[in-house]
């Protein structure tokens, strides 16, 4: 756990130092990780997540810098940690749409042998967002130039409850479009479904959360996985 721990203190140093614009740092905890329908890592393990977000100031980009460490078989799963940068501009739009355009650099650094073209693999996404509809319609288009080689959409909606001025309930949930995008076949490969119950305490947000994921795509994944996830930011 060494390069999580130089991770953290490195988002750590981030987060005080005087930077020209809003910085964030959150870190979750989640007891699978599942991304677009895929198990990334099998039997049930469970990751680490920080990631270090970096808003700059009015010129409408923002830097992201978001890493996973799987928390069990460290032997087994060390080679598939992974650290990923992104860099998203929010797009200039009239009062209740947001438009967001991004390339993110997905690495996996500490795999054996690394090479570049390997183990990193590129991509290119857009999200178009209704804010002033129910369930804020979103739709998100992702393209990948390398590794996965193909597209993946989805489109989504959530909604919040205020339980309290500390305390909410968000719902929410999208439906997921793979056109061979690290799979051979195109078609719906997946509905993800979550709650969370963020609490704020001062600067710092607590954030639990319950997650579900129907498999639509055999070659995405073949069982239902249900996993919890807890989220701490600042």
């Amino acid at each position: 756990m060494k390069r999580f721990t130089l991770l953290l203190l490195a988002c750590l140093i981030g987060a005080v130092l005087p930077l020209p614009g809003a910085a964030s740092i959150q870190v979750d905890l989640v007891s699978r990780y599942v991304w677009r329908g895929f198990d990334l890592l099998p039997d049930n393990h469970g990751a680490i997540q920080p990631s270090f977000t970096l808003d700059l100031g009015k010129s409408g980009f923002s830097l992201n810098l978001w890493s996973s460490f799987a928390l069990a078989q460290r032997g087994l799963f060390k080679y598939s940690d992974e650290i990923d940068v992104t860099l998203s501009y929010a797009v200039p739009m009239p009062e209740g749409w947001e438009l967001s355009v991004g390339l993110t650099n997905y690495g996996y650094w500490f795999a054996d042998d690394f090479k570049f073209k390997d183990h990193t693999t590129q991509e290119a996404s857009a999200a178009l967002a209704r804010t002033d509809l129910p369930l804020s319609p979103q739709l998100s288009v992702y393209y990948d130039f390398n590794l996965g080689s193909g597209f993946y959409v989805t489109l989504g909606g959530s909604h919040e409850l205020k339980l309290s001025e500390k305390m909410s309930l968000e719902a929410g949930g999208l439906i997921g479009f793979n056109s061979r995008q690290y799979v051979d076949k195109t078609g719906f490969s997946d509905i993800d479904l979550y709650v969370r119950a963020p609490l704020t305490m001062g600067k710092l947000t607590l954030a639990p959360s319950l997650n579900l994921m129907i498999p639509l795509l055999d070659e995405v994944n073949e069982d239902t996985e249900i996993w919890f996830g807890f989220s701490m930011i600042l």
